[in-house]
């Protein structure tokens, strides 16, 4: 092949790849199902054939050569998107089978052709997209699930689904019980659905196309890029998953004119798991907290904390009140940044209140029970707060002289 032919082709791949795959799956999605073809197996094998293509030309023209080579990830987003694809395609036969509690239609222009509806579809569910992943870099519970999408070292077709099922789950329940509620029909949603699989793998892939002026209107891959830049604070931008109308309303839209480098994705941390398994559990393992330069571990924390429950029992069984409260306290700065240890610590001290009949410190774990969640939710659990009455329910506090900040052994 000459040299001319091989720009030719590059050429043909950069500016006609993203139009012409996602063009064919719209067209076998919306006119053959609106023709009468099944869903199952239309769907799935239409899915399938657009993603391979797109593994194919990422191979052909890569935006980075390096995000081509395995990253020790492609095993687990193998499984990440097998998982997702089976759920985002079973969403069909859910709403399918709760259509007949609603009017179809009451609410919905069911006389629109199918793909006007599946639009319609995609209009509100972006909406809700948008919404849940814009909390989702604000609010450290959801975080914690939205992390492990960030945690790719490369971006390549596989990646687009890298998310933890529960997190996709969250991100698509409001925009998908706004249309079921209305009454779109299932064919829509699916329909919908499956073209939505097709232009995240676009949207994550390692594939040099260009859209030109469209950029500025869907979620192509050069504006989504910027989104996964290394670092929290750099990745507050781009949140669309197909269309772009919210980032420019609310202010979130950004497109730099260099290119994004092959070493500028992915999270701070270094140490991120890279199985399946372990991203499943990852979000439920409790929020690690920096101490000067070092990290909280769930399993010592936990640890620490039984001791001094354990302690604060055999202090209050020998008469000793004080002491046993400075152990929950201790307890309570250790637990702290996980939410299930935190409970437990103001069900220890609501405990002792109560035997001791400590009467202004049981209505204080009272109110301290119930805003422990909302404070682990917004993010707002302010640091070596002893978690007592006599202490400002979000003052800060110091870290005590009696604990290792690292062992958290007693010195």
């Amino acid at each position: 092949m000459s040299t001319k032919e091989i720009h030719f082709l590059a050429a043909v791949i950069r500016y006609g790849s993203y139009p012409l795959i996602l063009g064919a799956t719209a067209l076998v999605l919306f006119g053959g199902l609106a023709g009468g073809w099944p869903y199952f197996p239309t769907v799935p094998l239409t899915v399938a054939a657009a993603l391979a293509c797109v593994a194919l030309l990422e191979r052909r023209l890569p935006f980075h050569t390096a995000w081509a080579r395995d990253h020790r990830d492609t095993i687990c987003d193998a499984i990440h998107a097998g998982v997702n694809l089976v759920v985002l395609l079973a969403v069909h036969g859910v709403i399918a089978a709760l259509a007949p509690l609603w009017s179809a239609g009451m609410w919905w222009p069911d006389q629109w052709p199918l793909w006007a509806q599946a639009v319609a579809v995609g209009a509100v569910l972006d909406f809700s997209l948008y919404s849940i992943h814009w909390l989702s870099h604000r609010v450290a519970w959801l975080w914690r699930f939205h992390a492990i999408h960030h945690s790719s070292e490369r971006l390549y077709w596989l990646n687009g689904e890298r998310r933890h099922p529960l997190h996709a789950g969250m991100m698509a329940a409001p925009g998908l019980l706004a249309v079921v509620v209305m009454g779109a029909p299932a064919l829509a949603v699916g329909a919908w659905l499956g073209l939505l699989a097709v232009h995240l793998a676009f949207q994550h892939s390692n594939l040099d196309y260009r859209v030109g002026a469209l950029r500025l209107v869907i979620g192509a891959a050069e504006v989504h890029r910027w989104h996964h830049k290394r670092g929290y604070e750099d990745a507050q931008v781009n949140y669309g998953e197909f269309w772009m109308l919210w980032d420019h309303l609310f202010g979130t839209f950004l497109l730099p004119k260099h290119k994004l480098g092959a070493t500028e994705v992915g999270l701070k941390e270094t140490d991120f798991p890279m199985n399946y398994g372990a991203q499943l559990v990852y979000p439920f393992r409790g929020r690690p907290i920096a101490q000067g330069t070092c990290t909280r571990d769930y399993g010592l924390a936990r640890a620490a904390f039984l001791r001094e429950k354990a302690l604060s029992s055999t202090r209050e069984a020998a008469g000793d009140r004080l002491a046993a409260w400075r152990a929950l306290e201790l307890g309570h700065i250790i637990s702290q940044p996980y939410l299930g240890l935190h409970l437990r610590s103001h069900a220890a001290m609501l405990g002792l209140a109560w035997r001791t009949h400590f009467c202004s410190e049981v209505l204080a774990q009272v109110v301290r029970l119930a805003l422990a969640p909302l404070g682990h939710a917004l993010g707002q659990t302010p640091p070596q707060n002893v978690g007592t009455g006599r202490f400002g329910v979000m003052d800060c506090g110091t870290w005590p002289a009696e604990l290792d900040p690292v062992t958290f052994k007693r010195r």
